[in-house]
């Protein structure tokens, strides 16, 4: 066996093994979407809420220190204490805060499409007086409305669904990258045996 072999067996049998445990790992987390979506939703929660403390009292003690030096000490401080206020409400109620939290982005995201729907409709039918094609942007901004009207009535159902997507496209991943990884084994070793 020569040295290109050698070091083609070497690589082989060490990337095959990343991408599985990579494969693996996206499986697992697939499942764990699909089959805990409430779970994750409010670990994921739990972690914005870490994120918001720790953030909240770095940038306090920041601002207190810089108050000297910059002009807006006082509105980082203010912004610290209400990142560690935050941060304190999600870690005691996690759950509510799950709740809440989820509403209010969603919300959010679903007044946006629905500000982006309604002006997709309506460039879409000034279009149709001037142009051809206008029947995608009216389709756009139609799907868009009523994607923001069901985030708006419904959010934490919607935020479940959107959970189970993800879930779903993680799970169809972790397959397709195991696939690969077996087959860069047997590749592998079919290159070292000739």
């Amino acid at each position: 066996m020569n040295r290109n072999q050698e070091a083609l067996k070497k690589l082989g049998s060490t990337l095959w093994k990343l991408i599985m445990v990579r494969g693996f790992a996206l499986l697992l987390a697939g499942l764990i979407l699909l089959l805990f979506p409430q779970g994750t939703l409010t670990v994921l929660v739990i972690i914005m809420g870490v994120y918001w403390l720790i953030d909240g009292i770095v940038t306090t003690f920041k601002s207190i220190k810089g108050r000297k030096v910059h002009a807006a000490g006082g509105w980082g401080i203010f912004t610290g204490v209400l990142g560690i206020i935050a941060g304190l409400v999600v870690l005691s109620q996690p759950v509510l805060s799950t709740v809440l939290t989820t509403s209010f982005l969603l919300w959010l995201l679903g007044i946006a499409a629905i500000i982006y729907g309604i002006s997709g409709l309506v460039a879409g039918i000034r279009l149709r007086i001037e142009t051809k094609g206008e029947l995608t942007m009216i389709l756009g901004g139609l799907f868009s409305t009523v994607f923001g009207i069901i985030l708006i009535t419904s959010p934490f159902v919607s935020f479940l669904v959107m959970i189970k997507f993800m879930g779903a496209i993680a799970l169809i991943g972790g397959i397709i990258i195991l696939v690969t990884a077996f087959g860069i084994k047997k590749k592998a070793k079919q290159e070292t045996q000739k």
